[in-house]
């Protein structure tokens, strides 16, 4: 009994501090690599807000925004069913044979290849399936309804009057006009689906680029470029002249356009998902808040407001709140 009486009295106590310590250690070892891996960095936990970074002051763009994780998009199958029997006369259809490319199938049309593509939204690298219905006009190009989209939309979209959209079309410029239907805009001229084709690369993408250019400064920490600091980018950077034509990189709604600290001007597009898209240093909008843009469609223009370097267009790519970095998406 005394032995171990005597080991028990010469033990030494263990102290708090060092337990604390220890738990911290192993706390450290679990979570950093977890955190390195979600790419979390501080002004990722922070509501969306634009930072004037010459003061540190933020201005608070969406209070309330609840992140949204991303959802993989599901394959769009049109039911093509019985389509060439219920189109109007002035409309033109061919079932897709065995082998056929979309030459074959313009030429078989009568119509342009680039028309083809946009009355069906073909980027130009997919393989046509057998069976599959493509329509098209020799009088322009055939739109099929978005949810949420107006007349005035799709005029905007493709700059054609939304009075001669509605002549062409034989419907009152007031009436009612519904998702999935098709309309013809009646054009002769490029339309923003060349511009999808051109800025995707051909191939399909959750986002397009908004315009092409060098990419200057990428998604992450860097050295300010002015102020000469270390900080997080939450976009890129693309080296284009002032008065470049900017893009939407998918199809959505303008959430909103005007001036905010440190971004100068600033369009931000909302699109399915919780997704965000944000254009800075613009020197002006070509829509306005409310307005349905499609993908592709030029919205802005580039310039060097705020506080910048050079002439150049920042990008980024939000899920909710969250940057994330545009390469996760773009083509």
């Amino acid at each position: 009994m005394t032995r171990y009486a005597d080991y028990g009295a010469r033990r030494k106590p263990i102290r708090k501090d060092r337990v604390a310590i220890a738990v911290a250690v192993v706390v450290a070892i679990v979570l950093i690599p977890i955190l390195l891996r979600s790419g979390c960095s501080r002004r990722e936990t922070e509501p969306l807000a634009v930072v004037d970074e010459s003061t540190g002051e933020e201005a608070i763009l969406l209070p309330g925004v609840t992140p949204i994780e991303p959802q993989p998009e599901e394959d769009v199958v049109e039911d093509v069913v019985d389509l060439e029997a219920a189109l109007p006369a002035e409309i033109l259809a061919h079932t897709v044979e065995d082998g056929e490319t979309l030459s074959d199938v313009a030429a078989a049309l009568g119509v342009t290849v680039a028309s083809l593509q946009a009355s069906n939204l073909l980027y130009g690298s997919e393989l046509l399936q057998p069976g599959r219905v493509l329509v098209a006009s020799a009088d322009g190009v055939l739109h099929r309804i978005k949810d949420s989209q107006t007349l005035t939309d799709i005029a905007v979209t493709y700059a054609v009057p939304k009075e001669t959209i509605a002549a062409a079309n034989g419907i009152a410029v007031n009436q009612t006009i519904f998702s999935g239907d098709r309309l013809l805009i009646p054009t002769s001229g490029a339309t923003y689906w060349e511009d999808v084709v051109r800025l995707s690369k051909g191939v399909p993408s959750r986002f397009i680029w908004p315009l092409s250019g060098e990419v200057l400064s990428t998604f992450g920490w860097r050295e300010h470029p002015v102020f000469g600091d270390r900080h997080h980018h939450d976009g890129i950077d693309i080296d284009v002249p002032e008065g470049t034509r900017v893009h939407a990189a998918a199809s959505g709604t303008v959430l909103f356009y005007g001036e905010q600290p440190g971004y100068g001007n600033v369009l931000i597009l909302e699109h399915a998902d919780g997704f965000l898209s944000i254009y800075g240093h613009l020197s002006d909008s070509s829509v306005e808040p409310g307005r349905f843009v499609e993908v592709g469609q030029a919205v802005a223009q580039s310039g060097n407001t705020g506080i910048s370097s050079g002439p150049h267009l920042h990008f980024e790519i939000r899920n909710g709140e969250f940057p994330i970095d545009p390469f996760r998406y773009l083509p």
